[in-house]
């Protein structure tokens, strides 16, 4: 009875392994802040790029060499774009170019879509009035009559390295999906028009 009593006191008093079995208790934690930490950096860099593309984007469509650019013109331009999203995955990115105009109709200003382009998406119908559907209001840059610009419009799906379960969870069946619309001036001399389409009406 004193020998167990003994060991029993003993067994109570060791110190040994102590550190292993906290070490076992925040290593999970440790993980999970360590790749979330690589995950928010990764999502943060993917939403910079892609502002950076749409701008990119915008620009090089807004002083084509050719006003009446044809699909494959495009098609070189959002390319040479898409150098600026390496090296995230650009294979499913949604484009959508639209050139814009702004009309004033017995003094109301409306704004909306002359023509427009797409890669991997549907373009805009022709005349879509701007905010209605999806698309925004009309800047104040062009709230003015015969204002001309471009809508640079792209939507990517971010892929995690890890944990895209988890994504799905949290953000739906979709995952995290990054959008950017940006309004860019057309610096042409004659109006820009997309593949297949026409100038904008005037009224």
């Amino acid at each position: 009875m004193t020998t167990f009593a003994t060991r029993l006191r003993r067994f109570r008093n060791d110190r040994r392994g102590i550190a292993a079995v906290e070490f076992a208790l925040v290593l999970p934690v440790l993980i999970v802040m360590y790749f979330g930490t690589v995950e928010l950096t990764r999502i943060l860099d993917a939403n910079r790029k892609l502002t950076l593309f749409a701008r990119t984007l915008g620009d090089l469509s807004g002083r084509a060499d050719n006003p009446n650019p044809t699909a494959n013109d495009m098609a070189t331009i959002a390319g040479a774009a898409t150098a600026i999203l390496r090296p995230l995955d650009a294979s499913g990115l949604q484009i959508v170019v639209n050139a814009m105009g702004v009309e004033s109709v017995y003094g109301t200003l409306y704004g909306g879509v002359c023509s427009s382009w797409a890669q991997n998406a549907t373009k805009r119908p022709v005349q879509q009035i701007n905010g209605t559907n999806g698309l925004p209001a009309t800047p104040a840059a062009y709230q003015f009559d015969g204002a001309r610009y471009i809508l640079a419009e792209v939507s990517m799906a971010y892929t995690p390295i890890i944990g895209s379960a988890l994504y799905r969870w949290i953000f739906g069946s979709r995952g995290l999906t990054f959008t950017r619309q940006i309004p860019w001036s057309e610096r042409t001399v004659n109006e820009i028009v997309m593949p297949g389409g026409v100038v904008c009406p005037t009224f």
